[in-house]
């Protein structure tokens, strides 16, 4: 009864801990919070107008609950950006500090994500539609392989669509190609247990195995992300009949033999895979000719 009432108070201090800043209030005496834009496991987004600057920007805070991992993550993701110049990702500004708060200051894409223009928007996407999104974001994923880094969560709530231009944004889990994470971040991560399964072979389906797919330092998890985001987004105009017994992918997709043997290429269902976006987006290019013809 002791240990519950002390896990309730804990889980309400945190609570009220990473409640999110009101509308209005200036952080550090030179942002003006103009809506909280959203919240993930570590950190929290909102739309900014720098007083000083009188640009709008976002700001992306840790959150306090998390310590000393959400900081660490906060302050890799910012020397990451401050790495990178692509019109796709969003602009480094700055790195801020006032007490046990950290944040950084990038560039605001004022657009939709994906997941709101399907889910709340009611957006349906085409066969070519949908590989014309797998392309722009191929771009990039090619300068970021390019450059070294790997993003390592390339889902459809991290594609922001503005002016008919697709961003790639949060790089709050992106490292450098082949690095190992700190052992403090792979605990908080969950990203200590072995990758292969005790017969050697890489985890089938499910939600577990799949992230840890997408986790891999390597640029083969961020085609692997793609290969799903291809997935969910053909999903969402298939309609289910009663009844209906659950079939593969392949069986259930009315999908051209060319596209679904490229699609399990990004899923690594089928040799010979792409090393980087660069060999990927080629073939692609070459895939979307075939389809227009």
């Amino acid at each position: 009864m002791w240990t519950f009432f002390v896990r309730k108070c804990k889980d309400m201090i945190n609570h009220w801990r990473d409640y999110p800043l009101r509308t209005g209030v200036i952080w550090l005496g030179r942002y003006r919070i103009e809506r909280f834009i959203g919240m993930g496991s570590y950190g929290q987004a909102y739309a900014c107008t720098d007083i000083v600057t009188k640009n709008k920007v976002l700001m992306k805070r840790n959150m306090p609950s998390k310590k000393e991992i959400g900081r660490q993550l906060l302050e890799r993701e910012s020397m990451i950006l401050q790495q990178l110049s692509h019109p796709q990702i969003p602009k480094w500004i700055r790195y801020e500090k006032k007490g046990f708060d950290e944040a950084l200051l990038m560039e605001l894409v004022d657009g939709d994500n994906l997941e709101h223009k399907m889910m709340e928007q009611g957006q349906m996407y085409s066969l070519q539609e949908t590989l014309s999104v797998i392309k722009q974001l191929l771009q990039p994923l090619g300068y970021l392989h390019q450059a070294g880094y790997v993003h390592r969560d390339v889902r459809i709530p991290n594609v922001l669509e503005k002016g008919g231009r697709l961003y790639l944004i949060d790089y709050g889990l992106s490292c450098r190609i082949g690095e190992q994470l700190p052992e403090a971040l792979r605990l908080g991560l969950k990203e200590t247990e072995p990758l292969e399964n005790k017969d050697g072979h890489l985890p089938g389906g499910g939600w577990s195995g799949d992230k840890r797919l997408m986790r891999r330092p390597v640029p083969e998890s961020d085609l692997y992300g793609l290969g799903h985001l291809f997935l969910f987004m053909m999903y969402a105009s298939y309609e289910y009949h009663e009844g209906q017994e659950e079939r593969s992918w392949e069986e259930e997709l009315d999908l051209p033999p060319a596209v679904k043997q490229f699609v399990r290429r990004l899923l690594q269902q089928s040799e010979p895979g792409w090393a980087s976006a660069a060999q990927c987006v080629q073939e692609l290019e070459q895939l979307l000719a075939s389809l227009a013809e």
